[in-house]
């Protein structure tokens, strides 16, 4: 696999979906083709164009029901868990969500697999700094990332570290902690600007968190979150 390129279980590719779908404000044009294309027919659907959601209608139930934000997202993530869904179909749906070239394959070991391109052929990075003082990475961080910190004797970062839960150790961190406090700071504090430029650097561009390392994922994903490094 390489930043291009992405392979996953059928079952991974279901999970990846569902993250899509949560992740962003409730995708209608897409959920209505998902609709479509997953159930056959078999579910119901209609838009108000005053709402930001849809009307559903099932086999089991006579009557439609309006469902927006995260309980039409939980409800699209339900309706692809159900389905019997094959390789090539589940290929299909993931060349939707994701906006790219997606294809059903027989990996090495003669499993199915979901091969995925990620449009990041095109990708530069102009250090707009758009990343890094828009996006809420504060509870990403991974127990990985503190480890690794740790193990570098890197307390200028664990500063900014604050251990989640009343156990030892902590079940969880969120990262960007104001020092001696419980807030959070509103830009990543290792964000630097380039003198008399209108660009940005990252302070520990060698240690920083792994979801700062993986962004943007897709091309979709950037463009979602505003990332400016696509060529449009």
């Amino acid at each position: 696999m390489n930043r291009n390129t992405i392979i996953l279980t059928p079952a991974q590719a279901r999970e990846a979906v569902c993250r899509d779908f949560r992740q962003y404000p409730p995708q209608l044009l897409l959920f209505s083709g998902l609709i479509r294309l997953v159930t056959q027919g078999r579910v119901k659907y209609a838009r108000d164009n005053n709402r930001p959601g849809l009307w559903i209608s099932t086999p089991s139930r006579r009557n439609m029901q309006w469902k927006e934000g995260r309980d039409l997202s939980d409800y699209m993530c339900t309706i692809l868990n159900r389905a019997p869904l094959e390789p090539e179909l589940m290929a299909a749906v993931c060349s939707r969500v994701f906006q790219t070239r997606a294809q059903a394959v027989v990996d090495e070991n003669g499993y199915p697999a979901i091969h995925i391109s990620t449009g990041m052929e095109t990708f530069h990075c102009t250090q707009c700094g758009q990343c890094c003082r828009i996006l809420d990475y504060h509870a990403e961080v991974t127990k990985e990332d503190v480890a690794r910190w740790r193990s570098l004797g890197r307390d200028d970062v664990l500063k900014w570290v604050a251990g989640v839960g009343t156990g030892s150790p902590a079940t969880g961190y969120r990262i960007w902690v104001i020092p001696g406090t419980s807030r959070m700071a509103e830009v990543c504090p290792f964000l630097k600007q380039v003198d008399g430029q209108n660009r940005w650097q990252c302070a520990i561009h060698d240690v920083k968190p792994r979801i700062c390392r993986q962004y943007p994922a897709t091309r979709k994903h950037g463009l979602m979150t505003g990332c400016r490094g696509f060529a449009v």
